[in-house]
């Protein structure tokens, strides 16, 4: 049974009496990761974990925030004795006038040469503690919320969201709308909400977008 998607009004979401984010932004943030975009890995002690890419990250980063955002490592150490990297990173994000900072850390895993306690590539598992960062810092703002805490996430609709998204481009451009909204994984239904399509368009886009 598919589970019912709750539908709000934006002002019922803050008391702030001008929200950082607009109708469009939460509505995006909200609401559930494309299917498409999830993976699963083995995890510690058996199971397996649900995560998304980094890069997936980064283009919601871009397209949420139009690009005017900045991560940078504040700090990083590595521990040969429990064969570990750590990464604290820090996210910013500029939108509508006003800063949004998140902090947070992200570990790796030292993958050591074979039969040897020497590092096979220190730089990769930095590299790797670094993206963890990125996305623990970017889930702490809603971004992927209802992969990492799958528990607590409950999806929420904007009913005052425009006819059609900022985050989505001008449908004279059609490449830059397909692309786009295979990133964002909007469904026929979130579109119709938003905009006025063609029947022809509206195929056009299930045939790409499959």
């Amino acid at each position: 049974m598919t589970k019912a998607i709750k539908i709000i009004n934006s002002a019922d979401l803050s008391k702030v009496k001008d929200n950082t984010l607009n109708a469009q932004q939460l509505d995006f943030m909200l609401g559930k990761t494309p299917p498409a975009q999830i993976y699963t890995r083995p995890a510690k002690g058996g199971g397996t974990w649900n995560y998304v890419t980094g890069t997936y990250i980064k283009k919601v980063l871009n397209l949420m925030f139009g690009w005017d955002w900045d991560f940078e490592v504040v700090e990083y150490k590595y521990d040969l004795t429990i064969k570990q990297v750590f990464v604290l990173g820090k996210l910013r994000c500029r939108t509508n006038g006003k800063e949004i900072i998140k902090m947070q850390f992200g570990r790796k895993d030292i993958i050591c040469k074979k039969g040897t306690d020497i590092p096979l590539d220190l730089g990769n598992d930095l590299k790797a503690a670094t993206t963890d960062a990125l996305k623990k810092c970017a889930s702490e703002i809603g971004i992927a919320s209802d992969v990492y805490a799958p528990q607590e996430f409950k999806e929420i609709s904007i009913s005052d969201a425009k006819e059609f998204p900022e985050l989505l481009p001008d449908t004279d451009d059609f490449e830059t709308v397909i692309n786009t909204v295979k990133t964002l994984g909007y469904s026929m239904e979130q579109l119709r909400r938003r905009w006025t399509i063609s029947e022809e368009t509206e195929n056009e886009l299930i045939i790409r977008t499959a």
